[in-house]
């Protein structure tokens, strides 16, 4: 697997313990927004609605009780306390914020409530996390880091929230719209409705005060299940690199068996150069084969330091196996570096 710049620099985070989970991730690449619904924002909205409109709300003091009547066959029943204009007090509209939160339930005894008016961190863009998990897998699998369980937080299942627009929610495909309705209280501070009752009786007055706030928002959160179940393996661990990581990273991001596979090239590249060149070296000037020696000289300096440029290398083995020069010195040159990779391979093994 080759490495890009982003890559390599998630890998050496890794390696330093920055970054140990998805959460730490996002954290340190700063790759998530944070977002809330604005309380302020959607009463401005609503009452630039409204434009002043009046509503009617039962007082407190309205006591819901029976009265007794009785019919002609002196028979009590009993019948509902009707309440009166004066029973109404004017009241501004206001937002119900049913629906601004979602909970999520690991297990029977673990659950995180979010509240989107407190604001939630939304990564921003899902493939991020993607190429965060597939670096973990690879590291893993070449046994560069190890991988425990670690203890779940609230911020572990942010990830999979989304912020986008309200009409591509599922709120937002499937919202109805209700009549408005009068409410009675009741002894337990809740609200039934009788909304039939209330129109024949009050035909104007108007008693839908409270609005749902998601009329006023453009963007909506949603939970993305599915997501979650991507990364239901990753949740619950975390990573942490060992000596073989920092070997890895000081090798150029190459594992050992990468490594071990590129000397074994080398002698085949030197090998195949020299075949070429020899049939035809004496029809070129000694400039040329100066040219070769250095490459070769240049090649056999990076090994005997242990310190390898592969890219130079396999430019300079490039370059040689084109060339059409070769001498007699030449040839034990690349001998002598031919053994030399050979001796390195086996002391790597």
């Amino acid at each position: 697997m080759k490495f890009n710049k982003h890559q390599q620099l998630i890998i050496k985070k890794i390696a330093s313990g920055e970054i140990t989970d998805i959460s730490t991730y996002l954290k340190a690449f700063d790759l998530s927004t944070y977002k809330k619904l604005d309380e302020n924002d959607i009463l401005n909205r609503l009452n630039e609605s409204e434009k002043g409109n009046c509503y009617k709300r039962l007082k407190k003091t309205f006591i819901e009780s029976n009265q007794l009547l009785c019919n002609n066959d002196l028979i009590p029943q009993s019948v509902p306390n009707i309440p009166k204009l004066e029973d109404f007090e004017d009241v501004e509209p206001t937002i119900a914020k049913n629906g601004s939160k979602y909970t999520v339930v690991v297990d029977n005894s673990t659950k995180y409530e979010y509240d989107f008016f407190d604001g939630i961190n939304i990564n921003n863009s899902f493939s991020d996390i993607k190429e965060f998990l597939t670096i973990w897998q690879f590291l893993k699998l070449e046994g560069l880091v190890l991988e425990v369980d670690k203890q779940l937080s609230k911020s572990d299942f942010e990830p999979f929230f989304e912020y986008k627009p309200i009409n591509e929610t599922t709120y937002g495909k499937t919202k109805t719209h209700k009549e408005p309705s009068i409410t009675y209280p009741t002894p337990d501070g809740l609200y039934k409705v009788d909304i039939n009752e209330s129109k024949s009786l009050y035909p104007n007055v108007r008693t839908d005060y409270v609005k749902d706030f998601r009329n006023y928002i453009d963007y909506y959160f949603e939970y993305n299940k599915a997501k979650e179940l991507i990364c239901s393996q990753f949740i619950c661990k975390q990573i942490y690199g060992n000596p073989e990581l920092d070997a890895f990273i000081k090798n150029k991001f190459k594992t050992r068996e990468q490594i071990n596979f590129k000397w074994s090239l080398i002698p085949a590249y030197l090998a195949l150069a020299l075949t070429l060149g020899i049939a035809i070296w004496q029809k070129n000037d000694n400039s040329d084969i100066i040219k070769i020696q250095q490459q070769l000289d240049s090649i056999q300096q990076a090994i005997d330091n242990n310190n390898p440029d592969w890219d130079k290398i396999e430019q300079q083995l490039d370059y040689i196996s084109k060339s059409d020069i070769y001498d007699g010195s030449t040839n034990e040159k690349l001998d002598e570096i031919i053994q030399q990779i050979k001796n390195y391979k086996d002391y790597q093994k």
